[in-house]
């Protein structure tokens, strides 16, 4: 097999450890495969003592024998192999250490036709998915068909029913009442069964849809008062009843600013840890309320190349939420039917399928956490750090769960101490960087950062009066090795410490 080595891209996989592409020909074929940066297996068959010291000389300065006469080579500076020829040359077999994974995809037959999934990076993360808890999302919409191939094995057995004209309450059994399509095209994008040979496939495997429909008795409009009552509903009624984690997909909203009355009762559902999200609006305008109250993740769309969608609203409020797909996503519809469509109405649920499935994993984090981790690990596509258009930016769950997966101690974090974008990508992002909420810097303030170790890796630079910033090299200039790291504050105000991860 003869071996040629291009870097395409370079990124790190949610045990983090550093990938690079090569390619080989097979049968006059040029392929490509995944090899781990920087490693190498050797097979030595004789002169073992001149081998060894030959390989390292080749830069692989690492060596473990792993069997009989077979090395495992790592470069403790990076090292990236060209070409195995030269060790050819000299009597040694050389090989890259490939990368092997799980040969998974979902037997769903319109996944193809699911865009999105693949944008979030639904597709590694469904390997890292665990169910540690029962994730319930409510979704405040127009009802869901309770019947439908690819959503009877993830609802509830009750809907409740809100009537806009008097906001009385109703426990609805199957058949559900359905006041259109919307709800079922809002749960579909959540969680429609996965491998089940029919349709598609939901953002995440095994999170709950409980449907509340607040458009019951009205011709597709529904009310502010018909919306506090069902969220009144849920935490007083429902919410002691349902097990696990709780979150509130509301894909609906109006325009003007949050009122006093759905602020509390939002403020009284936040404190009783439920995450609430909700869509920015097609308007183009202003983020619509519910949207923009405080305590909500607001959502707006993205297209398929990462730009705000031109329906998509906008404004002040992202700088507190997160963007996701909202064109041409592929759902599922009453009747056991399938469209495509478009709307914030479905990156929102994008949004809260992703917090489930890190609440999922993680059911000892309290919901402000899990709202950090989807927003410190989202794909920055606007400027530096939150922006109008894109929030945190557009939500990525296997950049989320790989976090996780990095076994970071989040303990210890300051939460007024910002780094962004974090994880932190070399190459994409050039610069990570830091500053402290509400607080300018001054000539004497340092930041530095360390490993995990606690090994001093360099002195960040300062940013202006706002903070600093960090390349990604150690004080020799030299790039480090991907992982995560701690950004140490050192200042006359105060110490902070926070901790990031780092990507090729």
């Amino acid at each position: 097999m003869k071996i040629f080595f291009v870097i395409i891209f370079l990124y790190v996989n949610a045990f983090s450890f550093e990938i690079e592409k090569y390619s080989f020909n097979r049968n006059g074929k040029i392929l490509e495969a995944d090899a781990v940066k920087g490693e190498a297996i050797f097979k030595i068959e004789k002169n073992k003592e001149e081998a060894i010291k030959k390989i390292k000389e080749k830069g692989y300065e690492d060596l473990v024998e792993i069997y009989k006469n077979i090395y495992l080579g790592k470069s403790k500076n990076n090292f990236s192999f060209s070409s195995f020829s030269a060790f050819e040359q000299i009597g040694i077999k050389a090989y890259p250490n490939r990368v092997f994974k799980t040969f998974y995809i979902s037997n769903d037959p319109y996944v193809p036709k699911q865009w999105h999934l693949n944008k979030i990076n639904a597709f590694p993360a469904w390997d890292f998915e665990e169910y540690k808890s029962t994730v319930t999302v409510f979704v405040l919409d127009t009802g869901v068909d309770d019947s439908h191939e690819d959503l009877s094995g993830v609802l509830y057995s009750t809907q409740t029913d809100v009537d806009i004209n008097n906001q009385s309450v109703t426990a609805d059994l199957p058949p559900f009442a359905l006041s259109g399509s919307h709800g079922t095209m809002v749960s579909g994008t959540i969680a429609a069964v996965r491998d089940n040979l029919k349709g598609i496939s939901g953002v995440a495997r095994n999170i709950k849809i409980y449907s509340v429909n607040v458009f019951y008795g009205g011709a597709g409009l529904t009310n502010e008062a018909t919306i506090i009552k069902a969220l009144s509903y849920i935490k007083t009624n429902l919410s002691a009843n349902i097990p696990g984690k709780k979150i509130v997909n509301m894909s609906l909203g109006g325009p003007g600013d949050c009122s006093d009355s759905i602020q509390v009762v939002i403020d009284d559902l936040y404190n009783d840890n439920f995450i609430i999200v909700a869509a920015a609006g097609n308007d183009a305008m202003d983020v619509a309320v519910p949207a923009n109250c405080v305590n909500v993740v607001p959502v707006s769309a993205t297209d398929q190349f990462d730009k705000l969608t031109y329906f998509s609203n906008f404004g002040d409020k992202m700088l507190n939420g997160l963007s996701a797909p909202g064109a041409s996503i592929y759902t599922t519809i009453p009747n056991d039917g399938y469209e495509s469509v478009d709307g914030t109405s479905f990156s929102a649920p994008i949004v809260s399928a992703v917090m489930g499935m890190v609440w999922a994993k993680k059911p000892d984090f309290k919901n402000s956490d899990v709202i950090s981790i989807v927003k410190r690990t989202a794909y920055d596509i606007g400027g530096d750090g939150p922006d109008k258009k894109y929030g945190w930016g557009r939500a990525d769950v296997f950049k989320a769960l790989s976090y996780i997966e990095s076994n970071l101690n989040y303990k210890g974090v300051d939460k007024s101490f910002v780094a962004w974008p974090n994880p932190f990508s070399v190459s994409k992002d050039g610069f990570i960087k830091f500053s402290v909420k509400d607080s300018a810097v001054y000539p004497d303030d340092k930041l530095m950062i360390f490993d995990f170790s606690g090994n001093f890796i360099a002195n960040a630079k300062k940013d202006g009066v706002g903070g600093f910033m960090w390349d990604g090299k150690n004080d020799s200039g030299v790039l480090v090795a991907p992982g995560p790291y701690v950004a140490y504050y050192k200042s006359e105000k105060g110490h902070y410490k926070t901790k990031f991860l780092l990507m090729r």
